[in-house]
């Protein structure tokens, strides 16, 4: 009898989540709101998280029970054995494993080799693996430490367009670009900014980018210091290495804006090799769903998952 598993992924914005067989047939997928633990509390991101694996579980023939789950939920390894003890005694499932991000990351793109797997979406950080054991670079909440995020370079811009508001900052472009998306002048819709927190902060991010392109020197700067703290995480992860060492880029901005990869190879350790991620990192939640069980990745996965996955 076929056995059948789900990934999920959950970040500072969406919850990607996906029912497949070890063949790599997605027979389901499922897009909800993110939010991790960090963001919403552990019975919110807990309570998302189990809805998703029941209604997943649901489409499962013969209405039987998944065989692996893996949940990777950004900020869940800060509170260790949490979001486990809410979830598994309410979902079935035959193995369960909830983590980060980071596993998942370096998966995806390494498989199961040592490296590293840095995320530049709504947040930011870099995870290393090293024979099996990992750690954490920055990424130590939005309070603290996301720099060369989504998130931290929208307020970078929001920050900028303010100072120009006041007259305490140069002008730049970025007071335009920014109106032109939130559909008001920045300095008139403080609320509206506040409302809708760190995602709707994140959301300016891509204005950056387009100033750049337009030569303004205030999203020049931006850029480069969101590039700069990004290469601080690869010199240190560069300890965890002797030689060489592979770091898998993945996250919107890294995708979206390619341009800030391209920076940060110039300014990376010298023993980083930076790889751009091409497959989401639901794809490496989906094979350690499969090592859950010690099952390596059969041969046709990946074409087969991608394929359908894109559909």
């Amino acid at each position: 009898m076929e056995d059948y598993y789900i990934a999920l992924d959950t970040g500072g914005t969406k919850t990607d989540a996906v029912l497949f067989d070890e063949s790599g047939h997605i027979l389901s997928r499922l897009l909800r709101q993110g939010g991790g633990p960090m963001d919403i509390g552990i019975p919110s991101a807990g309570d998302n998280t189990v809805s998703v694996i029941r209604e997943l579980s649901e489409k499962i023939p013969g209405k039987r029970r998944p065989a692996s789950v893996y949940c990777s939920v950004a900020g869940s390894d800060y509170y260790p054995g949490q979001m486990d003890a809410y979830v598994r005694p309410r979902t079935e499932a035959g193995y369960l494993k909830i983590w980060d991000d980071g596993e998942c990351i370096i998966t995806g793109t390494l498989g199961r080799q040592d490296g590293g797997g840095m995320i530049a979406g709504t947040g930011s950080c870099l995870f290393v693996r090293r024979e099996e054991r990992y750690r954490r670079i920055g990424g130590w909440g939005y309070l603290l430490d996301s720099n060369g995020s989504g998130y931290t370079i929208g307020r970078a811009a929001l920050y900028a367009v303010m100072r120009e508001a006041d007259g305490r900052g140069e002008k730049t472009v970025l007071t335009e670009l920014i109106g032109e998306r939130m559909g008001g002048k920045p300095h008139e819709n403080i609320p509206a900014i506040y409302g809708g927190g760190r995602r709707y902060i994140a959301s300016f991010a891509g204005c950056v980018f387009q100033g750049r392109r337009l030569g303004d020197s205030v999203s020049c700067r931006i850029f480069d210091w969101a590039v700069d703290k990004l290469a601080e995480l690869t010199i240190a992860g560069a300890a965890s290495f002797e030689d060489e060492f592979p770091i898998a880029l993945n996250g919107g901005i890294f995708r979206t804006f390619p341009e800030l990869a391209e920076g940060l190879r110039e300014k990376a350790s010298p023993k980083a090799r930076l790889i751009q991620a091409t497959v989401p990192p639901l794809f490496g939640a989906a094979v350690e769903a499969l090592w859950n069980l010690k099952i390596p990745e059969p041969a046709g996965f990946k074409e087969r998952f991608m394929a359908e996955y894109e559909d």
